[in-house]
């Protein structure tokens, strides 16, 4: 069973359609990861992430991942990512 963790990540801004197409290049580039529930409201982008199969996922482990995929493709500008 996958544990996902819910994250919030707090942007200057976003277009919701590019944040839908970030979040599922994301579930692509990292074939392990799962991302649902992708929504966008003013500044902030709410999902829910976790790893196939594993039901040990801590909330540290999903903002590592995240962070590490807006290093390799900035697709926006991040001010805060919060994983609970």
């Amino acid at each position: 069973m996958t544990k996902l963790i819910s994250v919030d990540i707090e942007t200057s801004g976003v277009k919701a359609d590019e944040v839908v197409e970030w979040a599922n290049e994301m579930a692509h580039v990292y074939a392990d990861i799962e991302v649902s529930d992708v929504r966008v409201s003013g500044n902030k982008i709410t999902c829910k992430v976790g790893f196939s199969g594993m039901d040990d996922t801590q909330p540290d482990d999903v903002k590592m991942k995240v962070e590490e995929y807006l290093v390799m493709n900035e697709a926006f500008s991040v001010t805060k990512i919060s994983c609970y």
